[in-house]
């Protein structure tokens, strides 16, 4: 189990340095996008005297979109280029459960997003003028309960993918989707329950009001693991479903 961990950290590490063209062009782009919305609510918001908690929130909603979108499509695409290298029926085959094989690889994802992500975030705030207040510990807290969300989610998606093969344009819709409730702020328990939407709230807390992770409501820490077990056991429930299908149908390793 150790050596599978490895190897498919190691794996990561790899495909990340050698394709580092596409990785630097990937986080560009991120920047670039983020600046588009940033001067498009500044020009429609003005001199408003809400603007700068207005900007602390987009700022950190479109970074905790951007864990999301990364942790749910790593899961996805990454059986998707499994069938397309003809390699998928190998994992299943193998001696070790793919679900942990999945594990490893959605580990690898989220260190190497968080080591790039947050000194993006922090330059994205530098660049506009703001000053985020960020306790490590508080912040690694509500990443990893908002990131088993989005594993939830790419369970879903990934059981799809081993069914329907080609669905990259229903992981856009969902992508851009997901982009209203991580920037949004919650107003009741059942948009709180949506995918990252309360870790989104109470990093909005953390950033703009410096909130630790001992200053929440025991019921905000309830929500946040809550919505986190609710989507992870789902996703696995889904994708066992759909995985038992593909193979009942003989199209597990087909692309």
């Amino acid at each position: 189990m150790l050596r599978a961990f490895v190897a498919n950290f190691q794996k990561g590490i790899i495909e990340f340095k050698r394709y580092y063209f596409n990785s630097i062009s990937g986080f560009a782009t991120v920047l670039i996008f983020f600046y588009l919305i940033f001067f498009g609510v500044k020009s429609v918001s003005g001199s408003s005297p809400t603007f700068g908690q207005t900007i602390d929130g987009i700022i950190v909603g479109y970074f905790m979109w951007l864990m999301f979108i990364f942790s749910f499509q790593g899961i996805a695409w990454g059986i998707i280029e499994e069938a397309q290298r003809g390699t998928l029926e190998q994992v299943f085959v193998s001696p070790i459960p793919f679900e942990y094989q999945m594990f490893c690889r959605i580990i690898t994802d989220f260190v190497i997003n968080v080591l790039l992500a947050i000194p993006l975030m922090y330059f994205a705030a530098f660049t506009t003028g703001r000053h985020l207040n960020f306790d490590l510990i508080t912040l690694l807290y509500l990443l990893i309960g908002g990131t088993m969300c989005a594993l939830g989610i790419g369970m879903i998606m990934g059981g799809i993918a081993l069914v329907f093969k080609r669905i990259s344009s229903f992981i856009q819709i969902v992508t851009f989707g997901s982009l209203a409730f991580t920037m949004a702020d919650p107003g009741n328990i059942f948009q709180k329950l949506l995918p990252m939407a309360q870790a989104s709230h109470l990093m909005r807390d953390l950033a703009i009001n410096g909130m630790r992770i001992t200053q929440f409501p025991l019921s905000e820490h309830a929500v946040l693991w809550g919505a986190a077990s609710m989507y992870v056991l789902t996703g696995i429930l889904v994708f066992r479903i759909f995985e038992k299908r593909a193979m009942l149908t003989g199209t597990l390793g087909q692309y």
